[in-house]
């Protein structure tokens, strides 16, 4: 009897506040319906969000002739597909994303510009046209949300495009480098130098007209000189994605020398945890017991790909352990 009047208990709670002279059913499809027209009239103010922001905007937002938004931001220029946007809010099976936007240099729309897949973070029961709200108010501020992390794809785009000469996008490269890791670009000499861990600076080279990659050398303390590292860092590293770009190569190299300490060959490129212990005993010391393991083979070891490195990168490291081994126990 006491589990019944628990159930009855259960089932007055879950449909608490239906009126008892309405069928079940019919109080059910209300609730559902209401939800419905909630969700419609939340997108209907949404939709008129952003004709408003478009409206306030008009001489950075202009439909072309084929209905593209077109959005003049503070780096670039981007041409915005909305009916594909729209067809997805008709048909939410259609496809649950944006498509590529076109991004064009800030000098005018080309004939053949690159794209990018820029992506929103959605909030849960936001409304569609929101979400579209949020898109196209950060490509009009891209000088701030470029260098958002969920924001990589329009970040490489736009370095396809300027590069890292003196560009649109270089003031707010600038503050965000000397805010992040005490960086200073020269643009006379093409470099740009930054801190890294336990009082060591490197400094890149982006300039150079017959690379692919930036030259590296670095300065450890006490040293008022720079030491070599890479000539061409692309060429001459085994591509790990750690230093796959200019962003990434920047984060890497701040935390270093430190990271390298307590890395495995996934976590950074083995080339260049080599090439720096060869001139920092702490590390060259941790590394010892790894090189010195009978099971150690620098033919095993395996890219970021999950494919082995080539025979000429295991042969360079075999060179590398031995002035490894060298400083370790000197």
């Amino acid at each position: 009897m006491a589990a019944d009047d628990t159930l009855g208990a259960f089932i007055n709670d879950l449909f608490a506040g239906a009126d008892d002279e309405v069928p079940l059913q019919e109080f059910r499809r209300g609730l559902v319906h209401k939800r419905m027209k909630d969700i419609a009239s939340a997108a209907n103010r949404a939709a008129g969000l952003v004709m408003g922001i478009i409206r306030k905007h008009e001489d950075r937002m202009q439909f072309d002739d084929e209905f593209h938004l077109v959005i003049a931001g503070r780096l670039a220029i981007y041409r915005v597909d909305i009916n594909a946007f729209i067809n997805k809010f008709v048909n939410p099976f259609d496809y649950n994303s944006f498509d590529v936007v076109e991004v064009h240099p800030k000098s005018g729309l080309v004939n053949e510009p690159k794209t990018a897949c820029v992506q929103v973070q959605p909030q849960k029961n936001m409304p569609a046209c929101d979400l579209l709200a949020g898109y196209i108010l950060g490509l009009l501020n891209d000088d701030v949300t470029w260098l958002q992390e969920s924001l990589t794809p329009l970040r490489r785009t736009l370095f396809q495009i300027y590069g890292l000469a003196q560009s649109p996008l270089t003031a707010s490269m600038q503050k965000h480098f000397a805010e992040e890791v005490d960086g200073v670009f020269d643009f006379k000499t093409d470099t740009f130098t930054f801190a890294g861990t336990n009082g060591w600076m490197w400094r890149l080279h982006f300039g150079q007209p017959l690379t692919k990659g930036c030259k590296v050398e670095y300065r450890k303390p006490r040293q008022w000189w720079w030491n070599p590292l890479f000539d061409d860092i692309d060429k001459e590293s085994t591509g790990h994605y750690a230093l796959s770009g200019f962003f990434e190569t920047v984060e890497h190299l701040s935390a270093c020398p430190a990271l390298l300490r307590n890395a495995n060959e996934w976590q950074t490129d083995p080339i260049f945890m080599r090439k720096v212990a060869t001139d920092y005993p702490p590390l060259a010391k941790t590394l010892v017991h790894r090189l010195t393991s009978d099971s150690y083979d620098p033919d095993g070891i395996l890219c970021y790909y999950d494919e082995p490195i080539s025979h000429d990168q295991a042969d360079t490291i075999r060179l590398l352990d031995e002035l490894v081994l060298e400083r370790a126990l000197a």
